[in-house]
């Protein structure tokens, strides 16, 4: 009578040679027969997991998890997650199986939790493991010199990863500090010098690239552009990632956020569920040039990382006055959107009542005539140009009031637990709103951008005007003028011009 078995495989990387999944699962089982044993089941455990980008990316055989306890209720603990290991053993323990077969002990059972699982489980059935390379052997519920050589095997295996990985660690922290290039797949602006020494991995910037990251940064600081705006605008300019897809809100936030464009290295210590803990991540000065200023990238990051910022998604406006323009019929601050019509698309009320429609392409064309006009007046150099405001150093600004944010985290937590009570939360609490708003206004002077950058100097500027993109076009019209939609005088199909009601602010 043949013994069934199962065959387990760890996968970690990929492989295309012989040595790939079919070579290996090939060796299992001619062992297997040789063993006398029926293969039930091959089980593959893929260590390749799916990152935040979709991306697959190794994972460590000691990626733990807090999970309950299940001998203690109420309890967690840290284990290593691992579905595939745990149903061979639930085929051993209900005698499904009479056999595991896998190609060595530390692919099998790294983790002295998983051995003592496997030990249990043949145990009670007087079942068999074995590995390849001998190094797992368990006959018939495993003899105590079979079992105490396991565990001293997985302890030492065990210790070997942990050193493994404190080496590394160390090795990551002398390179951030070094300014050195921590490896991995190179983030948009830069690229990896082929010419640098393997110790001292630099970055080059990709010029055509930078000025994409660099126009993205001036469009959201200084022109009142969203993400979603300018990631748009990406996509319709056919400009591609790294990866070569589209561009998405959330992926140019990654890719601006990042410390490298800044001439910075991250480097961010192990915590004890050994993952990186961020709140202890540190900067270091890079080997390669910034592609934005320092001070710049921290503005960039405080607006895009700031809690209050709004996030909810949505469509961006198409449209150059869509949501801009107000409703001259309510008189309230009703602004209006674009809805379809029977001669093409028309501006319409956004309140419950649709009492209104301007034709949208005549309202754009008298809005544009007008900006395009006064922007080529004499006093368009001085036109809303922000004062200089030199001598404030932004930097120490900026992190200062990120420590008062970490502290009001902080008081809340303790506050929760009982180490502050509420009157030392409230004062705490003004204390720090107060501080914030006097640093928020030192630097909104300190940092106050050019609105109308564009049309300074001796430029055209309808030919500026038209070769902007429409989310900019709608920030300058934004600032520029308050604009009305009235009910017509006119009657019969001439359009109204003077419906457009504009106010310059």
């Amino acid at each position: 009578m043949t013994v069934p078995c199962d065959l387990y495989l760890r996968l970690s990387d990929f492989r295309d040679d012989d040595e790939g999944f079919e070579g290996r699962e090939r060796k299992l089982r001619k062992e297997a027969s040789r063993l006398g044993w029926t293969v039930r089941r091959v089980v593959v455990e893929n260590d390749l997991t799916p990152g935040k980008n979709g991306r697959a990316r190794p994972a460590s055989a000691f990626k733990r998890k807090r999970v309950p306890d299940p001998r203690r209720p109420g309890e967690w603990i840290m284990r290593v997650i691992r579905p595939g290991f745990q149903s061979v053993v639930d085929d051993l323990k209900a005698g499904r199986a009479g056999a595991m077969l896998a190609e060595d002990l530390d692919r099998a059972c790294r983790d002295p939790r998983d051995l003592e699982d496997l030990i249990d489980a043949v145990e009670q059935t007087g079942a068999s493991a074995r590995s390849l390379s001998g190094s797992l052997t368990l006959t018939d519920g495993g003899t105590d010199a079979e079992i105490s050589m396991a565990r001293v095997m997985v302890t030492m295996a065990n210790k070997s990863s942990r050193d493994t990985a404190r080496r590394v660690a160390a090795s990551r922290k002398t390179r951030a500090e070094n300014g050195c290039f921590g490896g991995g797949r190179r983030g948009y602006g830069l690229q990896p010098d082929p010419e640098a020494p393997k110790g001292g991995k630099t970055l080059l910037i990709v010029p055509e690239e930078a000025r994409v990251l660099q126009a993205a940064a001036d469009d959201i600081l200084d022109r009142g552009i969203t993400l979603r705006a300018v990631a748009r605008d990406l996509r319709e300019r056919g400009v591609l990632t790294v990866t070569g897809v589209p561009w998405t809100a959330a992926v140019l936030r990654d890719a601006l956020l990042k410390p490298a464009i800044a001439g910075k290295v991250a480097h961010a210590p192990l915590g004890k569920d050994r993952r990186r803990d961020l709140s202890r991540m540190t900067l270091h000065d890079a080997s390669w040039p910034a592609i934005l200023e320092p001070d710049r990238w921290e503005a960039l990051r405080d607006k895009l990382t700031d809690p209050g910022r709004r996030t909810s998604p949505g469509n961006e406006p198409r449209w150059l006055v869509s949501l801009i323009a107000l409703c001259g019929i309510c008189d309230d601050g009703t602004t209006v959107h674009v809805g379809g019509g029977k001669r093409g698309p028309d501006y319409i009320c956004s309140g419950p009542i649709s009492h209104m429609r301007r034709s949208a392409g005549k309202v754009e064309e008298v809005v544009s005539a007008a900006v395009v006009a006064r922007l080529s007046q004499p006093d368009v150099a001085g036109l809303l140009r922000p004062p200089d405001r030199a001598g404030v150093d932004t930097s120490k600004l900026r992190a200062e009031a990120r420590r008062l944010r970490e502290q009001k985290q902080s008081q809340v937590r303790l506050h929760a637990a009982g180490d502050l009570d509420d009157d030392q939360l409230a004062e705490g609490s003004r204390f720090i709103r107060g501080r914030l708003a006097a640093i928020e206004a030192e630097l909104a002077t300190a940092t106050e951008p050019d609105r109308l950058a564009e049309f300074r100097g001796d430029v055209d500027a309808q030919a500026v005007w038209d070769s902007l993109p429409l989310a900019r076009q709608r920030a300058i019209v934004d600032v520029l003028m308050v604009v009305t939609l009235d009910k017509p005088t006119l009657r019969g199909p001439v359009f109204d011009v003077e419906s457009v009601r504009i106010e310059w602010r």
